[in-house]
């Protein structure tokens, strides 16, 4: 029987809704949508979808009632219920950049979330140590495809070192189950070298193949360390060499995956191409870029973009127009934007430098574009920004939304700084959204070079969109590298 407190609370319900013809309102308590519990948000979407609905609530007096819903299933019920929370991890990661966060950093960023939901809805990574029977049974029901999961090795024990977690379940019984189920799973893998890459990741690659294709893709990326790492075990950061043997066994292993399986299947993040100093396959060795958002493919998609787009710069600026501009980058995108500028600086009129800014809020190898902090900006900014007339800094760096930097310093701050004195704005990571605000106001607003390229699809993992995705949640790699 009903709590007082069960089901889903309804905070609104729209004007001439199928839902206040039924007889809901603000302040009832959803139960049931044909006989199915509603416990948030991501299932009154789910359930709600049909066109057929049979619902039970109880209203403010705590009465149940009940109602039948017939509308077209385009047609929403007109709830508006509580955003989706956020399910806490149950991990103690080494690699995690929660636990390596600078003393003094805001509450939300050293939040540690793990939640299957967010995986479906948003693309997060999730480890599934946390999942009840009840989420499993959830997944499949519900049809949560696909689940982002990050493995790191399907050796039961290392893993359960690896994260932590002594009371971790099995991985491979997991995606057995939830592949069973025709889950569709992207699967990324942190290599920490000496942990659990060799022999060991060449283990988990053969064991998660035997679930393709419902194991669709695997990603490796490289761990990313802070300076803040007191009291955390040692974790060597791969360098070049690293990188350049790592890309060698994953070019042997995808030729064997495409002819056995018809897929690639291993993916190696942009990060190890630009540790080893070796050009981006072409886009379609990225098959589609399933893990866009992981760091995979980010800087082909760029270059291809601006390749488009330079094809239709004007080969000089209005008559009398001249126009100085700074882009802002992470220290790993640098190589990738100083291609895209070369091409900029060949029209007349226009100048446009670039400004690689270091991470002195984070440290260590930590490089990525949306991790930089207002701070950092600003001091290498007083340094090198005399004499741009812009200063552009690429958006992940901010929290979605606002103009909050990961430190806590704003746009508006930094723009206080007579250094900067307002010349910084902030500019979507793509490259349509580069060269609009390259050329400001001229080429009639960047129209005639954008066309139909400004495609928005080049914002990576590693900004933090929602606040605290800033510490890469439960994988502590695949910063991926934006501009």
């Amino acid at each position: 029987m009903a709590t007082e407190t069960a089901g889903l609370r309804i905070e609104e319900v729209g004007a001439g809704s199928p839902g206040e013809r039924a007889g809901l309102r603000a302040g009832d308590r959803l139960l049931t949508i044909n006989g199915a519990p509603v416990p948030d948000a991501l299932a009154y979407r789910f359930h709600a979808a049909g066109e057929e609905l049979h619902l039970a609530w109880r209203d403010g007096s705590g009465a149940v009632r009940s109602a039948h819903v017939t509308k077209p299933w385009t047609e929403d019920l007109g709830l508006q219920v509580p955003a989706l929370g956020m399910r806490a991890c149950n991990n103690r990661c080494a690699f995690c950049f929660a636990h390596q966060n600078p003393r003094g950093a805001r509450r939300a960023l050293n939040f540690k979330d793990d939640d299957y939901r967010h995986s479906f809805l948003h693309g997060n990574f999730a480890t599934l140590t946390n999942l009840t029977p009840a989420d499993a049974q959830r997944i499949v029901a519900e049809r949560l495809s696909p689940l982002y999961v990050s493995v790191h090795a399907t050796e039961w024990d290392l893993r359960n070192r690896l994260l932590g977690n002594p009371h971790a379940p099995n991985i491979l019984e997991q995606i057995a189950c939830f592949a069973a189920g025709r889950i569709h799973m992207h699967c990324q893998v942190v290599l920490c070298p000496g942990l659990n890459d060799g022999a060991h990741l060449e283990r988990s690659l053969a064991d998660l193949e035997k679930f393709h294709p419902w194991v669709s893709t695997v990603a490796l990326v490289p761990v990313g360390l802070t300076a803040h790492r007191a009291r955390l075990p040692a974790i060597v950061p791969p360098d070049a060499a690293y990188a350049r043997a790592l890309l060698d066994r994953a070019a042997a292993w995808r030729r064997d995956y495409r002819r056995r399986l018809g897929t690639r299947f291993a993916f190696p993040s942009d990060e190890f191409y630009l540790l080893a100093g070796r050009p981006f396959p072409a886009a379609p060795a990225y098959e589609g870029f399933p893990q866009l958002d992981n760091g995979v493919g980010n800087s082909r998609q760029f270059l291809d973009d601006f390749a488009r787009l330079a094809r239709r710069l004007p080969p000089a600026l209005p008559a009398g127009g001249r126009r100085r501009v700074l882009a802002i980058t992470g220290t790993l995108a640098a190589p990738v934007l100083r291609r895209a500028l070369q091409r900029l600086n060949e029209v007349a009129g226009l100048r446009v430098g670039l400004l690689p800014v270091p991470n002195r809020y984070f440290g260590g190898t930590v490089g990525c574009a949306g991790l930089l902090a207002g701070g950092d900006i600003g001091a290498t900014a007083r340094e090198r920004a005399a004499g741009a007339d812009s200063i552009l800094i690429p958006a992940i760096a901010a929290k979605r939304g606002t103009d909050l930097f990961l430190d806590d310093v704003t746009l508006a701050a930094l723009n206080a700084d007579p250094a900067v004195a307002g010349r910084a704005r902030l500019v979507p990571p793509t490259a349509a959204a580069l060269v609009a605000a390259v050329l400001g106001g001229h080429a009639k607003d960047g129209a005639a070079v954008l066309g139909g390229h400004a495609r928005d699809g080049a914002a990576v993992r590693g900004g933090h969109g929602r606040d605290g995705a800033a510490a890469l949640g439960n994988g502590g790699g695949g910063q991926g590298t934006g501009w």
